[in-house]
């Protein structure tokens, strides 16, 4: 089921208006209680790019007094449906999906980076193919429609005049599954996410583009283009503002110390799902993934989610745009 469908079949116990959703998320528990910055947030699996966040900031002492209770997703659309039904304060959340989520009212809001577009799309190492858009009419592996990676390949795609959907063949579902139809040879290429794209590499397979590349190809924008910020009910983002500012300065905090020493991704390979034994992936993380996390959340994230939106309404992705923007508390 996807997000869509979850959030609209739940509304009425949901989101049946402040009061009704107060009253759930009161009988949840509140985070940020008094004796301390507490807060329940999404605890990134082995195989995802947010997989190193948690070591370093524990490892360098960067939570600053945040006393954080980690919960784990089952993939795209879990970490969502848990940050509606409270379970969690904060989750992955990327532009698009954080307007589908408020167009059935669920009051979301983006307050602080997560991680710029790691999504590639690669071939076989002897495949004819040199670009995306000689994929067409053939089998392609994707992530699930409900994913954030899912959407951005769709609007990269948009921006260059493909119909994701119709002009490939598509065989979306979770992202082992993917790999498998890949290595099995069942699909001619791949839309994959990072550090899956990365192992893939070092093992033989040629990337065509990254969905950054073909974003900028298609829009001529040079900001860096965001997957996903932290995201959060405004709500709670408002009622716990010392918590949320806390939230963000840990994310850049984190950022900040790849950038000044990216070698700690390749240390941190097994966070990742890397085993020991493929030494020429590790070899690679530190260049191929460095820049995915970003280390500000100002005017270009806040373009990067407005543009992204337009372009999804442009292309019938959204209906409409929303009034007021997805995303709060930029810090330049």
């Amino acid at each position: 089921m996807s997000l869509e469908e979850t959030v609209l079949g739940r509304r009425a116990v949901l989101l049946g208006g402040v009061a009704g959703l107060g009253a759930l998320l009161a009988a949840c528990g509140s985070s940020g209680a008094a004796g301390g910055k507490q807060a329940k947030v999404e605890d990134t699996q082995k195989g995802t790019a947010g997989a190193v966040v948690r070591p370093i900031a524990e490892q360098q002492n960067l939570l600053g007094g945040l006393q954080l209770s980690y919960v784990a997703g089952t993939g795209p659309g879990d970490v969502q449906n848990k940050l509606l039904s409270g379970a969690l304060d904060t989750a992955s959340m990327g532009p698009i999906g954080a307007v589908v989520a408020n167009d059935a009212g669920a009051g979301l809001t983006v307050f602080s980076t997560s991680l710029n577009n790691h999504v590639r799309w690669l071939v076989p190492e002897n495949s004819p193919y040199r670009t995306t858009a000689d994929l067409r009419g053939k089998r392609i592996a994707a992530p699930p429609n409900n994913s954030d990676a899912y959407r951005s390949a769709q609007l990269a795609a948009a921006v260059n005049g493909i119909d994701f959907e119709q002009d490939y063949e598509i065989h979306q579902g979770a992202v082992l599954a993917g790999l498998a139809l890949f290595d099995r040879g069942d699909v001619e290429g791949i839309v994959t996410i990072e550090p899956n794209a990365t192992r893939l590499v070092a093992k033989g397979a040629r990337q065509l583009a990254t969905i950054d590349q073909l974003w900028q190809q298609g829009t001529g924008r040079t900001e860096p283009l965001l997957l996903n910020g932290q995201g959060a009910r405004a709500d709670w983002v408002r009622d716990h503002s010392q918590i949320a500012d806390a939230l963000a300065k840990l994310r850049l905090d984190v950022h900040q110390k790849i950038h000044e020493r990216p070698q700690v991704l390749a240390e941190l390979a097994d966070y990742y799902g890397v085993p020991a034994t493929e030494k020429a992936a590790i070899a690679l993380l530190p260049e191929r993934l460095k820049d995915i996390y970003p280390v500000d959340w100002g005017q270009s994230a806040a373009a990067s989610m407005d543009t992204q939106i337009q372009a999804a309404v442009k292309y019938g992705l959204l209906k409409a745009a929303p009034a007021t923007p997805v995303y709060t508390k930029l810090t330049s």
